[in-house]
């Protein structure tokens, strides 16, 4: 087997890796949150940065947002894009000042007028979080409308599997979780 197929496997299993990846990340996220907020970032613009042009070349940035799109319909959960020139980092958390310029060199965020020191991503996640709540509240989704930002878990009897032969003639239907002590088979007789 020469190099260059070596090399062509060794490409295709990255790929392949990276795909399950996304697609394992995108699916955990939208069966666990009602709402998720990404943002419109300018791609183009940080590839021109010679230290994080691999790093952001690697993730795939609208392959990710594509596959939120798609399996948030699917779960009935709603995705929120922040604008682009939405100040997510800039703006402090706690009382909604912005600054004019932040550096990316500047990894603590620290408002100038209410005193709040953060970490610069955690400041943004906030504001992001805040956005979608008001971008909730102007629709017919209200923000407790699903359960806050996470969806409801199923609740109520959960079917155990019975091993054959236990019900007798006419009872059908589903055994009481374990734990509870009692000798009744729901029926679906009428």
């Amino acid at each position: 087997m020469g190099a260059r197929v070596r090399l062509g496997r060794a490409h295709a299993r990255v790929a392949h890796l990276r795909r399950d990846g996304l697609h394992k990340l995108t699916t955990r996220l939208t069966g666990e949150y009602g709402t998720i907020v990404v943002e419109d970032l300018n791609v183009a613009g940080m590839l021109a940065n010679r230290r994080l042009a691999r790093r952001i070349a690697d993730v795939g940035f609208a392959e990710l947002r594509r596959q939120l799109a798609y399996k948030t319909g699917w779960s009935g959960g709603r995705l929120v894009v922040a604008d682009r020139w939405y100040p997510s980092s800039k703006t402090c958390s706690g009382c909604g000042a912005v600054k004019t310029k932040l550096a990316l060199s500047e990894r603590i965020y620290t408002c100038t007028l209410c005193g709040l020191v953060l970490d610069r991503d955690v400041n943004a996640a906030r504001n992001l979080a805040a956005l979608a709540i008001t971008v909730a509240g102007s629709g017919s989704e209200t923000r407790n409308g699903r359960g806050a930002d996470r969806k409801t878990r199923p609740g109520g009897l959960v079917a155990v599997k019975r091993q054959p032969g236990t019900a007798t003639a006419g009872e059908t239907g589903i055994v009481p979780p374990q734990g509870r002590t009692s000798n009744h088979v729901l029926t679906n007789a009428p």
